[in-house]
């Protein structure tokens, strides 16, 4: 049956025009379509709990050696292969602005040996940016740098004017720029410290040259780079960081032995009878502080005079004075007035490192 409406149109002259009733509107359920695969939900809360199910957030990732890269910067110092990288929940590559396949992006950064690249990665939920700054050293250049420093330093008085040489002869190797700029910087370290070798560095001036010495060599991965960074820790009182160094074994067992008695743990310290691998030039207070640990205790005994000068010694620093008291307590508590070994004691309870080893000393020397 169809029903039917009237009303008067007064443009007609009163009369009526007949308007069929519209046909009762039918509101089809809402359903909500997951933006990722066909499937469909009566409600908001349904999709919610699909999407986050079936398809979890991802960033596109990048490995080197099995380490996921970060976005903060990475610095790659020596050459890699193919097989050290890996992409991952990565579908499209740009590398320096340039877009390549997936699958031949290995074989490009394999080849990238100086500079800086930014590589962006995306996929389906994000994009990811990766900054990598190159700096794989030439071998030669390496090796001609060290030669180049035995000629000059092993065993000889160090000076400004063959710090200067030095960096003359090795100014060419452009691939060794930050393992030159470190060694020099550790050098005039070594000078401010002692304030030896016609210098102009004020003394407060040596740990500067050693921070940023560290810093230059933080990536160089060359036994002599090493050793240098373990002499700069250990003038520092850093001693974890130094007992492991393979190629200085008298400073890897003092640095192991001070740890200990800080109660840190340490790397393994290397036997005394191995041999090092050159002998650098180091400053005053390191060389002597290592000089009277490598004696026997019954030895050692006999210096504790000159230990003690050097404990109020204002030509040291306050971390060369820490150690030798830590030394002249470890060998006089059972040798000297227990009144002087307690004063001692006290003057390293607000220490940061030897605090709990000078409280031990002085509870045993209570008793």
């Amino acid at each position: 049956m169809t029903w039917y409406l009237s009303f008067i149109d007064p443009g007609n002259s009163g009369g009526s025009v007949t308007i069929p009733e519209s046909p009762p509107v039918v509101i089809s359920p809402i359903v909500y379509e997951c933006p990722r695969c066909v499937a469909c939900f009566e409600s908001l809360e349904a999709r919610r709990d699909h999407f986050f199910a079936a398809h979890p957030f991802r960033k596109p990732a990048i490995l080197l050696r099995g380490r996921a890269l970060g976005n903060a910067g990475t610095v790659v110092n020596e050459p890699t292969q193919g097989a050290d990288w890996l992409l991952a929940s990565c579908e499209s590559v740009c590398l320096n602005g340039e877009d390549i396949e997936p699958a031949h992006l290995f074989s490009q950064l394999t080849e990238l040996r100086q500079g800086f690249h930014v590589l962006e990665l995306t996929n389906q939920d994000a994009k990811e940016r990766f900054e990598l700054s190159f700096c794989i050293s030439e071998l030669e250049e390496l090796r001609h740098l060290e030669n180049v420093f035995r000629m000059l330093f092993t065993d000889n008085d160090l000076n400004v004017d063959d710090i200067r040489r030095f960096a003359e002869a090795c100014s060419s190797l452009a691939t060794a720029k930050n393992y030159l700029e470190g060694v020099c910087q550790y050098l005039y370290g070594v000078l401010a410290k002692d304030q030896r070798g016609d210098t102009q560095l004020r003394h407060t001036q040596y740990k500067e040259r050693f921070n940023q010495a560290l810093g230059a060599l933080r990536y160089v991965n060359r036994p002599m780079a090493g050793t240098i960074r373990a002499i700069i820790n250990f003038s520092c009182n850093s001693f974890a960081q130094s007992a492991g160094v393979q190629h200085a074994p008298e400073l890897a067992s003092a640095a192991g032995r001070f740890a200990a008695w800080a109660g840190k743990s340490s790397t393994g310290v290397l036997p005394m009878e191995c041999k090092a691998l050159t002998r650098l030039p180091i400053d005053h207070a390191t060389d002597q502080l290592l000089g009277w640990m490598t004696l026997p205790a019954e030895r050692l005994t006999e210096e504790l005079d000159g230990l003690r000068r050097a404990c109020n010694s204002s030509l040291w620093t306050a971390e060369d004075r820490t150690k030798a008291s830590v030394l002249w307590l470890q060998h006089a508590r059972a040798r000297r007035p227990s009144d002087e070994v307690r004063r001692m004691a006290r003057s390293l309870l607000n220490d940061p490192i030897f605090a709990s080893y000078a409280e031990q000393v002085l509870e045993n020397t209570t008793q």
